[in-house]
């Protein structure tokens, strides 16, 4: 999945009482669920952009300059 430019792995499960569940294996404490695999796409793909304006604003507050790196 591609945000910002950038490309995250999640791991899908079907979830026992139905629907999936995914974790982002590059920021695990991102997860997410949904009653489709589209749905569960959706729902990764806001959690991802919610999490990193959060790193980033998180980082902004610190001294120092902000530099972002490609791989």
């Amino acid at each position: 999945m591609k945000i910002r430019g950038r490309t995250f792995t999640y791991v899908v499960k079907k979830a026992e009482e139905g629907g999936y569940t995914a974790r982002c294996i590059e920021l695990p404490q991102v997860h997410t669920e949904g009653e489709t695999l589209k749905e569960l796409e959706r729902n990764m793909r806001d959690a991802l952009n919610l999490a990193l304006d959060y790193l980033k604003e998180k980082a902004g507050k610190e001294k120092g300059q902000l530099v972002e790196i490609t791989i």
